[in-house]
């Protein structure tokens, strides 16, 4: 298989903010997209069809860019001649997502003029690519809040376009928790987010394991939309790991998870699946397995600098975005974010890169995912 390189705002701002956007606000029978501060939020309801037809008429131009941005990429980097490939192996990752998920996706491609094969690989990244991201949880022992707060960087080439694409999309649903996955249009997958019973993921890249496992697994299902299963399905970051153990996974990947009451890394490869609780009332995240038997002994100089907080007191939203802004890895890195799982809440920065010392927009989920 291939791995293809490819100050806080209220949710009352509601308005398209000045200048150019890839994005407008409209709405449409049973869904919405709407501004809070710079941030497209797109809200969608209902089963996978209907969810899928939202998302196609919502966002059909700014994901037709999305869904070439692969391509281009494959382009840049001289790789073209393996496109075949590439998608080929989408198509057949995609297959072994869930039902509703297929479903979903079918529905975008056929409400908007997006290729299906093209979605197929835009879904399939984390198996297609690789990137550099951070995460980090302060526990509640050491949380001004009182509750748990999970940062993460979101880090990857943007080609000078992809940072005038990041978007948050509310899902709404049937059976299932309601949830905000921070990513692209086109996505149907999950590579951040947070769902209503305050459980937050996000995902890292990993290039060695000791384990001696594949790099990667074909008959496993996509890592993107197993975590957005976990969305829906899990409330705890214990239920969360139960799922990981019951699927196949298919390449090695970090995954960083928040419940309400603190959180945990799983070191996942298509042999095991390894977790790290807390240390010092911290989980720390870089791009590197640490667990016995799966570290190769490589270290990250982020790693470190995720544990650089004051002494003498809690720590607070300002300062885990303090930590995640010393890890920056300049242009690579567009999108930044906090959340506040028991509160419901989401802060974040998008847009031109770095942003992770740009304001954060607060933004309130708990009305957001009310149906």
């Amino acid at each position: 298989m291939l791995l293809v390189a490819f100050a806080a705002t209220s949710e009352r701002a509601l308005a398209k903010p000045a200048g150019k956007s890839a994005f407008v606000a409209k709405k449409i029978d049973g869904a919405e997209l709407r501004y809070i501060g710079n941030v497209p939020v797109a809200i969608l309801s209902g089963t996978p069809e209907e969810m899928g037809r939202q998302h196609g008429e919502l966002l059909a131009g700014p994901g037709k860019v999305i869904a070439d941005f692969p391509e281009r990429f494959a382009e840049e980097f001289g790789v073209t001649a393996f496109w075949p490939l590439v998608t080929q192996a989408g198509k057949t990752l995609v297959m072994q997502a869930p039902e509703r998920h297929q479903q979903e996706l079918a529905a975008i491609a056929a409400h908007s003029d997006l290729s299906s094969d093209k979605l197929a690989v835009g879904n399939t990244l984390l198996e297609l690519r690789r990137l550099g991201c951070a995460a980090i949880v302060v526990e509640p022992s050491r949380s001004a809040t009182g509750g748990p707060i999970f940062g993460r960087n979101f880090d990857f080439l943007t080609l000078g376009e992809l940072d005038q694409y990041s978007m948050v999309i509310v899902y709404r649903p049937e059976g299932k928790h309601t949830f905000a996955s921070v990513g692209f249009p086109g996505m149907v997958g999950a590579i951040s987010g947070m769902n209503d019973a305050g459980l937050a993921v996000g995902t890292l890249d990993v290039e060695q394991s000791a384990d001696k496992s594949r790099k990667f697994n074909p008959t496993g299902m996509p890592l993107a939309f197993v975590f957005r299963r976990i969305l829906e399905e899990c409330t705890t970051v214990d239920e969360a790991e139960a799922l990981l153990k019951s699927i196949k996974p298919t390449t090695w990947m970090n995954l960083t998870v928040c419940d309400r009451d603190g959180g945990a890394t799983f070191e996942i490869t298509p042999d095991h699946i390894g977790r790290r609780d807390d240390e010092n009332g911290l989980v720390r995240c870089t791009n590197h397995f640490r667990c016995e038997g799966m570290s190769v002994g490589e270290d990250c100089w982020r790693f470190g600098l995720l544990t650089d907080f004051p002494k003498d007191r809690p720590i607070d939203v300002a300062a885990v975005q303090q930590r995640l802004d010393a890890t920056n890895q300049g242009d690579l890195t567009l999108q930044t974010m906090v959340f506040e799982p028991r509160e419901l809440v989401l802060h974040l920065a998008i847009g031109k890169p770095p942003v992770s010392d740009d304001p954060l927009v607060k933004i309130e989920l708990g009305p957001l995912f009310k149906k």
